[in-house]
């Protein structure tokens, strides 16, 4: 057992020993429960499927546990139990409902959920075993954050490198104080992911650890000498929180000039992302164990990753492309390029029935696309009406 999987191992057994949540339900009583671990990047999506597939008949419950990126390949791969308190799963009003693991072996994951490739995680020299497949969900971006009252706007790859490999020791000012640099944890996929693109082993990182997300934003905000403080974010968490923090835009090795994510660091349309200018970025990785015929094992968790995925047609209102933007995501079918390894070269991307119009509607609410009804309404130009608009593909 490598030392990165004892490590999720512990923390899947930290769970087990925390206390039972008060009133909560045993999660096998649940109808047709699909158990679903790994990144806290999802949880707003898995929350409106499982919403619609609480209300199917039978019903079905989407039941989910957080507990980082590589706990979630971790999951599928080595077929770690989940052993934990304080579920989540949703009913059909949305609620979020907490029940509980009780039982002493545990119960085995149907979808491990990561943010970034299985081989992030682990030495897979092989690839991964034909019985587990890796479809990918939305793109997320990852960035560095400072508090907002920070006169710093942007940080380059080659300071990083520096902050987070020697820490206090750094000499890149104003980033001196450890006490005011933050980092998540080695089986954050938001670590993970900018690990790989700084240089520097996620499980090497100095700087003050943190014990979520949540808990790096308020360290960040809060911090006493504003200008020193440093973390990493998703977009998603960055955006959310604004008003505490701001996003820092980032200079790649190689690059001449920062970029953000976005267009500017205020718009929400992550143009920079999706044309594959802004480096630190990749898709959702959805992991399920397949039968003997190539298919998910569990017929229901296929599903789950078919509407996440957005290879799944969506049920009537239940628009997927909307919640995504609105929570600081992109979903394939909007973007312009695509990558198969982390932090890889973006290669061009036109994917079928793409949504990049209506996309950019939703999340900015303007474009410059056609409004359409059918394609005879479509210049040659852009001849696809998708989604309600001109598209190229």
């Amino acid at each position: 057992m490598t030392a990165r999987r004892l490590t999720t191992l512990l923390a899947v057994l930290t769970f087990a020993l925390a206390a039972r949540t008060a009133g909560a339900v045993e999660c096998a009583t649940l109808p047709t429960p699909i158990y679903t671990t790994g990144s806290t990047a999802a949880k707003p999506l898995l929350a409106e499927i499982g919403k619609f597939m609480a209300g199917q008949s039978p019903a079905v419950t989407v039941v989910y546990l957080g507990g980082g990126s590589c706990t979630g390949v971790d999951a599928i791969l080595s077929g770690t139990p989940i052993m934990a308190t304080g579920l989540s799963y949703w009913d059909t009003a949305g609620t979020e409902m907490k029940c509980d693991v009780t039982s002493a072996s545990g119960v085995s994951a149907n979808i491990g959920i990561s943010d970034v490739f299985a081989t992030t995680c682990f030495k897979l020299p092989g690839g991964l075993p034909a019985s587990v497949s890796d479809t990918w969900g939305p793109v997320q971006a990852m960035t560095f954050v400072t508090n907002r009252l920070s006169v710093e706007k942007a940080i380059s790859a080659e300071a990083a490198y520096n902050v987070y490999g020697f820490g206090g020791l750094s000499e890149v000012p104003p980033w001196t104080f450890e006490g005011s640099i933050f980092q998540r944890d080695a089986l954050s996929g938001t670590q993970a992911m900018m690990a790989t693109a700084i240089g520097v082993p996620a499980d090497r990182w100095k700087g003050t650890a943190t014990t979520s997300s949540g808990d790096l934003v308020m360290r960040l905000g809060t911090a006493n000498f504003a200008n020193q403080s440093l973390g990493i974010l998703s977009a998603e968490v960055a955006q959310d929180n604004r008003q505490m923090i701001k996003v820092l835009a980032y200079q790649n090795f190689g690059q001449t000039c920062a970029i953000f994510p976005d267009s500017s660091e205020m718009a929400n349309d992550k143009a920079n992302v999706r044309n594959g200018q802004y480096p630190i970025w990749g898709p959702l990785h959805l992991f399920v164990r397949l039968n003997a015929s190539g298919y998910p094992a569990n017929a229901k968790a296929g599903e789950v990753v078919g509407y996440l995925a957005g290879t799944r047609p969506a049920p009537a209102g239940l628009d997927l492309v909307k919640i995504e933007a609105q929570r600081h995501a992109v979903p394939q079918c909007a973007m312009r390029v695509r990558r198969t390894q982390e932090m890889g070269p973006p290669a061009s991307f036109a994917p079928t029935g793409a949504c990049g119009c209506y996309y950019e509607m939703v999340a900015t609410n303007a474009t410059t696309c056609k409004k359409c009804a059918s394609a005879s309404e479509c210049p040659a130009s852009a001849p696809i009406c998708s989604y309600g608009y001109c598209e190229t593909q």
